[in-house]
C-alpha cells in the first residue's frame, strides 16, 4: 500500500480525535473518527474489486468511490475542512520538507 494512502490513515484518525469534546468517549465512538474508518472502509472495498478483477466500466466499482468521497465531504464538514469539490485540493502541492514557509 502507498505510504501516503498510510499517512492519510493516520492523519485523519488524528485529526478526527482532536475533534474530541469531552476525554471520557472512546475515540473509535467520535463522529469523525467513524467517518474517517467508514471512508477508509469504502476504499478499502473498492481497491479488492478494481485490483483483483479490474473491469472496464465497473459499475459497483464506481459506485464504492462515490460513495467513499460522500464519506469523506462528511468527514470533512466535521473536521471544518472545505468539501472535495471546493477547488481546495485541485491544486498540486509539494511534499518536499521545508520548500516553502506556508
Amino acid at each position: 500500500c502507498d505510504s501516503r494512502y498510510n499517512d492519510m490513515k493516520a492523519s485523519m484518525y488524528l485529526l478526527g480525535n482532536a475533534f474530541r469534546i469531552n476525554q471520557t468517549k472512546a475515540p473509535d465512538n467520535l463522529p469523525t473518527v467513524k467517518a474517517a474508518k467508514a471512508f477508509f472502509k469504502e476504499m478499502d472495498e473498492m481497491e479488492k474489486m478494481v485490483v483483483k478483477k479490474p473491469k472496464t466500466n465497473d459499475v459497483a466499482a464506481q459506485k464504492k468511490f462515490l460513495k467513499a468521497l460522500d464519506i469523506l465531504d462528511e468527514y470533512l464538514d466535521l473536521v471544518e475542512l472545505p468539501p472535495t469539490d471546493s477547488g481546495n485540493y485541485d491544486k498540486e502541492f509539494s511534499t518536499l520538507v521545508g520548500e516553502t514557509s506556508r
